[in-house]
């Protein structure tokens, strides 16, 4: 017989109380958590400590101990490793798996080919939703229709990107786009996009996901997105729903302020609130966003049997900031990011859309956008912002339309056959087959085994939550019985955890043979895997080991680490969370590798080949 126990059986388990964090990242990611990177080379990917860090004049409000280098200074022996030149003919092929949006694909065309010049340009991107790639279709035509202004495409981009609720222009503008969207689908569009937007890589049932997908983007479809995120909101805090703020104030001043200040916690708490991250001018945000509309397994009650689930998915505590608010042009950034009175004079609103507007006018010119002039009321209160003589200047272009005016044309037009419509041609950057993007779903390990993608790839970025196949491919997954990291004794203690290269040297390419991965890249290929630094959940402990787990897998495939010492800090045992919080926090954002040699093709009479 059981013994009795002094303890209350009566009493709440943990996970009655509070969530372990999993449904509050959700199912569907639809935004990454780091910043746009250039993948053809960025010193962005080489960053490491404090992102957004304030500039103030006199350096009044900057700390002195984070000048200091918090890691070891010896190397103990790294060879320092570079990426091969890329090629001087043909496109440069780039694998971007579980980017979750097109922040690097934007910032890598307008740096490489702003203004249609450049190296052509051939993106594979790979989702495991379709909804993301849906919406990478989307985002790619609202940055490329010169029918409307930059400051508008700008506006546009980051209300659809990350807002749950948005204005009512852009509802209607996704509403009629998505007829288009089924047309390219089913190769009948007239839309310059067909022209850069390759569907070969997906099977027919993947052309008819995206329909679906499509079709659900229509106002007149049900998607009352506020309730939704409500009941997910009280999934994840659960007994603490009506303290949540607390919960965000930790979130924010433990995992986000002191890595990006920039980020305003009366913003972060709206967003966790609401799912409003980006308002711009004086509109009103009152329409479901529905392009954050995704399904999910779930189990029927009734009948036990497994069924698809519509709703919101997506994140509820790592905001869509991290993209394009915490870094900027390094010349406009001691302006952007003045501290006056131990306060950011911007916000990480007003540095998105800086940022992105900049990048779309490079699309388009080839020209970076900078602030204008600096100005003697700057440095006076209440301190004038260089950002608003910029959207006066933009302002002055638009011609603004009255909601009556519109009624209007919609009642003059009602009944009638539409038109069929003429698209603008692609901004510079996308024309002339410069760019092309090719869309990928299913199993990434599966898509990669194909011979057409065997030592195809001269760059990669893999990001953090669609990491697994990285991990089963070098035979490291959980679960797995022949983790030749693990010792055989379940008792046995790792005092000093250290980076692969030292721990275990004969490790290095053991599975590379094997390796779907490492035959798919090219010889001498930058690999950039991102990291959980900007995860706003995760204790420091585990995104620090969550580093030394992708070296791990990384060292076993053959690849080099490029910055080891700041990008795989040592860990102890017996780290304290806060120790570990300093570490990480200065550790690099990126972890950067570089593949060894090209594996041989495959033989002729390969049956993989059939």
């Amino acid at each position: 017989a059981m013994a009795n126990l002094s303890i209350d059986r009566t009493l709440p388990k943990p996970q009655d109380i509070a969530s372990d964090g999993l449904d509050g990242i959700g199912f569907t990611h639809f935004w990454g958590n780091s910043p746009a990177l250039d993948l053809l080379g960025d010193p962005q990917a080489a960053a490491f400590g404090v992102a957004a860090m304030g500039v103030s004049p006199g350096q009044q409000y900057k700390d002195a101990s984070r000048d200091q280098d918090p890691f070891d200074a010896a190397d103990e022996g790294q060879q320092m490793v570079a990426p091969a030149a890329l090629p001087e003919e043909g496109p440069v092929n780039i694998l971007v798996a579980g980017a979750s949006d097109i922040r690097h694909l934007l910032k890598t065309v307008a740096r490489r080919r702003g203004g249609g010049k450049g190296p052509k340009l051939r993106f594979y991107l790979h989702e495991s939703s379709h909804e993301v790639l849906a919406r990478h279709i989307l985002f790619l035509q609202i940055i490329n229709n010169k029918a409307m202004p930059v400051r508008e495409r700008m506006e546009t981009f980051l209300s659809v990107y990350g807002n749950t609720l948005i204005r009512e222009r852009d509802s209607r503008y996704v509403n009629e786009i998505a007829d288009e969207f089924i047309e390219l689908i089913t190769d009948q569009s007239t839309h310059p996009l067909a022209g850069i937007v390759d569907l070969n890589g997906l099977k027919f049932k993947d052309r008819d996901v995206l329909q679906e997908i499509f079709r659900g983007w229509k106002t007149d479809v049900p998607f009352d997105i506020e309730a939704l995120r409500d009941q997910r909101a009280r999934g994840y805090y659960r007994e603490r729903y009506d303290y949540r703020k607390n919960m965000m104030d930790w979130d924010y001043n433990t995992h986000i302020k002191e890595k990006a200040g920039i980020i305003n916690w009366f913003h972060y708490k709206a967003f966790c609130f609401s799912g409003v991250a980006f308002e711009t001018r004086l509109a009103s945000y009152n329409m479901p966003n529905h392009t954050l509309a995704s399904y999910t397994a779930a189990m029927d009650r009734s009948k036990g049997t497994s069924v698809q689930v519509r709703g919101f998915w997506g994140d509820l505590i790592n905001s869509p900031y991290w993209a394009f608010s915490i870094m900027t042009n390094p010349v406009d950034r001691p302006r952007l990011f003045k501290i006056s009175g131990s306060q950011y004079r911007h916000t990480e609103t007003e540095i998105a859309e800086f940022n992105v507007e900049d990048l779309i006018g490079q699309l388009e010119t080839g020209e970076d956008l900078h602030l204008p002039a600096e100005r003697p009321e700057e440095h006076l209160f209440p301190y004038s912002s260089p950002l608003d003589a910029m959207q006066k200047a933009s302002d002055s272009h638009i011609e603004e339309v009255s909601e009556e005016q519109e009624n209007a044309e919609q009642q003059r037009t009602r009944g009638r056959r539409k038109p069929k419509k003429e698209w603008p041609p692609l901004a510079p950057a996308f024309a002339d087959g410069g760019v092309e993007v090719v869309l990928l779903s299913g199993e990434l390990r599966d898509v990669l085994k194909k011979p057409k993608y065997r030592g195809h790839f001269h760059r990669a970025f893999l990001g953090s939550i669609h990491i697994m196949p990285l991990f089963q491919d070098a035979g490291i997954a959980h679960g797995s019985t022949e983790d030749p990291f693990k010792s055989k004794d379940p008792t046995a203690i790792v005092r000093i955890r250290q980076a692969p290269r030292l721990d275990r040297p004969d490790l290095l390419g053991k599975q590379r043979e094997e390796s779907v991965f490492a035959a798919a890249m090219a010889e001498g290929a930058e690999v950039v895997a991102e990291t959980m630094k900007y995860q706003a959940h995760f204790d420091a402990l585990q995104r620090l080991a969550y580093r030394h787990r992708v070296a791990q897998a990384a060292h076993l495939l053959g690849w080099r680490c490029e910055d080891e010492r700041r990008g795989i800090p040592r860990m102890e045992h017996d780290m304290k969370e806060k120790k570990a919080q300093d570490v990480e926090r200065y550790a690099t954002d990126f972890l950067r590798f570089v593949t060894g040699p090209a594996l041989p093709p495959l033989p002729r009479n390969d049956p993989e080949l059939d």
